[in-house]
């Protein structure tokens, strides 16, 4: 292929004055990542050498292994109702949603299942729930698949021997029987919201008054609840008015991470950043986070001087409103260095001069005075008191619980200890001996849905129930309820709803979830109406009206405030140790999920894998590469892992990314990455100073999916600034927006007309968070192939998030572009295609006929955009559970087939025989694909262009839109739309 200038040679379009995209670091050192780099990747196009064993069980065979399954497709034996009402008939072939909720660090989110003759088959947002707005995040989506692990736990067991579900009951009724007002009797839970477990919860306390219910949770260490009681006295949760946002401070809260940040925020803050008036967005933080990359003005700083720079905004903003005992704090502009100087005078000053459309947020890693710091400067901002809400979680998130139990157990003050709470034994600090102490306990019962680290330690292991196999209710953060329905009953005979190893305690064993569940919305419903009428309503709506907590205003305490803050110790010296929450497996709870392991972390575009993260100058000054082994060392513990140097990071920083490294449970998890856990203590959850790091011998490969597809210097992905894209005036893309000359034949005018599908992207709305690229893998039975296939260029996915950095290496501008088959009017792969197995349909869709399709992959060689992917290996294998999670609408594709991207063409034949047989034609909005339909952002528009009206056609037409790789002539259906930034004039 004929190498291609960049645009800037023939074209002198303002928006690429901005600084040329690089990918990595080694394709702007100019070192090719092989010999003789190419569009392909290397080894793309080898002769297949088979999946290993290993791969083929972990991946071929997930969901196939049927063997001591109860069963396909049992329903739950009470009456679930679906999303639509009134209640349609079950047909064969016609998918019916129920509407369910998924709980993320104890709140919940609410979705609608899709279920296909009883088996769930796709996971999608509730657009009548207020967290999930109708969007869908990668973990909710990719949650389905858990459901047919065949890695799932199966065997009751004690002390490791094979035993029956009676015993081990006749053993919790025998401790529940006790007479000591349970003095020995531990629960170790995580923090959750739902009322059915705070109930419980409480009925265990009111019968066993000495009993004690030990909060766990890794990444909810208590900072942010003990930040509120500083400031308010009390547990709060601060309720920031997104949608309001003109200025937002972030001090290291990645708040537009679908994992740590919801759903909703990204929404409304995105929703209020759009021309022409964009707001502004200020982040401070050690590594680049999504907020981080999406940020107009971004510091990076050590973790330690995340701290010092909150207090300096403090000192800065009291200065300019007068208020002495803020600028006694001691640590104003000119104790920091230059680059945090000036990043501190531009947030106060943006934050004096939007007032009451301004605030600042902290994340849960940050210290507790710097959570009472932020409120006390949003209570000035806005006029004495914040906007919050009661604090659900119960109990409450305590980091000095956990020892406290260690404790009793070496005191052998434990004879019965209840864990719900996910792996605690892989979780807890490194200098708590849990595994150590829980052989101890006489009976410590672990219900879990994997056989895991904390299996081997406990007496007693209860195969779990999926959510979708069980009856449970939970909250949001808002307090808005939702009752969450089983969709299926279990799969596996042996599997124990977790509320159930708890209701042994309560007295309630003789009913069952579901109707202990009723009993309690009944009493909620009290004399208000027909509860049989309220009840079905809650569950075809996903939502319980009337439930959502009462905003309240509260005044800050200022003396103590500013006490704590004082206290606050100085940033440390030397390489510091930063942890941080995986924005694909979390903390290890969804490793074992493939559609998860593979998917590109948003950031450095990183599989099946983690690495220590490094800066470049930090790199630079200890001579380490991509991929180099060391050893990282923190009082006395050690653990190895590879390097991955990182633009944007902060120096003498070291980033370790928690929840890899299982040693047991799903083999698709296991020895994946490293355990990052192992330096992370008691006192240092989130970072730590005096870490140390030595060279060691040895080489890791990554599969890291950017360097995949070279554009050859072909830009793709635009941004600018809004100040500089306002003033070019009409000038500005037409060049990239105007039809171009083109070798092709002109195509014959439709006969009649027709529908003309069509798609945007706007850039200035998408984060990189993924959630369409698991959308896209669920809806249309995308396979997921393994690191080593993935580490040749074979992914499967159809959909791929490109992130691109500009400038400085160090503090590089971020830019996520979504791009998959843009669907050309003028399509390069059709022309190439010796049998006609890439076509082109009378409504604009580039189509893919699979059984003819001979593998030749002509049409992959001469497409422009790299959108096509190739199924070299038998990936599809497995049994009848194999096809339980697949789209029955949707070709499940064998090897030797080219595919991609169909702009979901089963759901506009779906939609066109609906309105067939109503006699209609399709409305407008009446198709959405997959990925449209999960973006938590509406990033992405799929619509008619030939109707004037739809959103679709006012994308095309706006001044932002920009048709990739215009100059070919291509004429893509899909466009996109350039970022615009906003930063600031001070640090401009």
């Amino acid at each position: 292929m004929l190498h291609m200038p960049p645009l800037t040679e023939e074209y002198p379009l303002p928006v690429l004055t901005e600084p040329e995209p690089w990918r990595s670091l080694e394709e702007r050192q100019g070192i090719a990542p092989a010999p003789e780099p190419g569009e392909f990747p290397q080894e793309a196009d080898a002769p297949p050498q088979g999946l290993s064993r290993r791969v083929l069980l972990e991946l071929a065979a997930f969901g196939g292994a049927a063997a001591g399954l109860a069963g396909c497709f049992r329903s739950p034996p009470e009456k679930v109702l679906p999303y639509s009402r009134p209640q349609p008939e079950i047909t064969p072939g016609i998918p019916l949603h129920y509407a369910t909720g998924i709980a993320l660090g104890g709140f919940v989110r609410g979705v609608l299942v899709r279920s296909q003759e009883g088996r769930p088959t796709l996971v999608q947002g509730n657009p009548s729930h207020p967290e999930s707005l109708g969007a869908a995040g990668a973990q909710e989506q990719a949650s389905l698949l858990g459901l047919y692990d065949p890695h799932r736990a199966r065997a009751m067991r004690h002390r490791g021997a094979p035993t029956s579900l009676a015993q081990c009951f006749q053993m919790l009724r025998r401790r529940a029987a006790r007479q000591d007002a349970g003095a020995g009797l531990r629960l170790l839970v995580e923090p959750t919201a739902s009322p059915l477990w705070t109930r419980t919860f409480e009925r265990i306390q009111a019968r066993f008054p000495k009993a004690r219910v030990v909060p766990f949770s890794s990444t909810q260490t208590g900072n942010a609840l003990a930040g509120a009681r500083l400031a308010w006295g009390r547990p709060l949760c601060a309720m920031p008015d997104w949608g309001a946002a003109r200025a937002v401070v972030s001090l290291d809260d990645d708040f537009l991470s679908t994992l740590t940040g919801g759903l909703r925020a990204p929404r409304e803050f995105v929703s209020a950043r759009m021309p022409p008036a964009l707001n502004r967005l200020w982040v401070v933080e050690s590594r680049l986070s999504l907020t981080g990359a999406f940020a107009d003005e971004r510091l990076r700083a050590r973790p330690s001087r995340v701290p010092w720079v909150a207090q300096a905004l403090a000192v800065e903003l009291g200065r300019m409103l007068g208020r002495e005992e803020w600028t006694a704090l001691g640590r104003g502009a000119s104790a920091l260095e230059d680059s945090e100087r000036r990043w501190v005078v531009g947030a106060a000053r943006d934050l004096m001069e939007q007032g009451r459309r301004a605030f600042i947020v902290v994340g849960e890693s940050q210290p507790a005075a710097v959570h009472a710091l932020a409120h006390l400067l949003n209570a000035t901002l806005h006029g004495g008191k914040v906007r919050c809400v009661e604090s659900l979680l119960a109990p409450a998130p305590d980091a000095a619980a956990l020892p406290a139990l260690v404790a009793d157990i070496q005191a052998g003050a434990v004879d019965t200890l209840l864990i719900t709470a996910w792996n605690p034994v892989y979780r807890a600090p490194t200098d708590l001996p849990l595994g150590e102490v829980l052989g101890r306990v006489e009976d410590a019962v672990y219900c879990a849905r994997h056989d895991d680290e904390t299996t081997a330690r406990v007496s007693w292991s209860v195969p779990s129930t999926h959510p979708f196999e069980a009856w449970e209710d939970g909250r949001a953060v808002d307090g808005t309820a939702t009752i969450l329905q089983p969709l299926i009953a279990p799969l596996l005979e042996g599997a124990v709803p977790p509320l159930e190893v708890l209701a042994a305690f309560t007295g309630e064993l003789a009913t069952t979830p579901y109707e202990r569940l009723r009993a309690q919305w009944r009493e909620h419903a009290g004399a208000t109406g027909r509860f049989e009428d309220a009840w079905e309503r809650w569950l075809a709506e996903g939502v319980i009206p009337g439930t959502q907590l009462p905003v309240q205003q509260v005044a800050v305490d200022t003396a103590a405030v500013l006490a704590a803050v004082r206290a606050l110790p100085p940033p440390g010296d030397g390489l510091e140790l930063h942890f941080a929450v995986d924005t694909k497996v979390h903390d290890g709870r969804y490793g074992a999920n493939p559609w998860l392991q593979e998917l590109p972390d948003p950031v450095t575009q990183l599989t099946w894998d983690n690495a220590v993260w490094v800066s470049p100058a930090t790199a630079s000054r200890l001579s380490l590469a991509r991929g180099n082994r060391v050893r990282v060392e923190l009082r006395g513990r050690a653990v190895d892992a590879p390097v991955l140097v990182v633009p944007g990071q902060a120096d003498d920083t070291l980033t370790l990314p928690l929840g890899y490294g299982q040693r047991m449970g799903s083999p698709v998890a296991r020895g994946v990455g490293f355990d990052a856990q192992a330096l992370r203590f008691q006192d240092s959850p989130w970072w730590a100073a005096g870490g140390q790091l030595t060279r060691v011998q040895g080489h890791h490969d990554f599969a890291l999916t950017q360097e995949h597809w070279h554009m050859e210097g072909r830009p793709v992905a635009l941004q600018t600034t809004a100040a500089r894209f306002a003033a070019q005036g009409d000038a500005r893309l037409p060049d990239l927006q105007a039809p171009k000359e083109h070798l092709y034949p002109p195509r014959p005018a439709p006969e009649e007309a027709g529908h003309r599908w069509g798609m945007a992207i706007d850039l200035h709305r998408c984060t990189g968070c993924s959630a369409c690229v698991v959308a896209c893998q669920a809806e249309n039975n995308i396979p997921a192939v393994g690191k080593d296939q993935v580490g040749r260029g074979r992914e499967m996915h159809w959909l791929r998030i490109d992130r691109y950095f500009m400038g400085d290496a160090d503090n590089p501008s971020v830019i996520t572009q979504p791009l998959m088959c843009v669907h050309c009017e003028y399509a390069p792969c059709e022309y190439v295609c010796p049998v006609a197995a890439t076509v082109h349909s009378d409504e604009g869709l580039n189509q893919m006929v699979y059984n003819r399709c001979v593998g030749t992959r002509y049409c992959s060689n001469n497409c422009p955009y790299k959108v096509r992917r190739f199924n070299y290996l038998e990936y599809n294998r497995g049994g009848l559970l194999d096809r339980m999670y697949r789209n029955p609408q949707v070709t499940v594709r064998s090897r030797g087939v080219m595919e991609k991207c169909t702009y979901c063409v089963q759901r506009i034949e779906s939609a066109r025989i609906t309105a067939r047989v109503e006699q209609r034609a399709i409305r407008q909005g009446e198709v959405r694909t997959a990925c449209q339909q999960a973006c938590p952002t509406e990033a992405i528009v799929f619509g008619d262009l030939s109707q004037p009206e739809d959103p679709v056609t006012r994308l095309h037409q706006d001044p932002r839109h920009y048709a990739l790789l215009n100059n070919l002539g291509t004429r893509p259906r899909t466009v996109h739309l350039i970022r615009l930034k906003n930063p600031s004039e001070v640090s401009g």
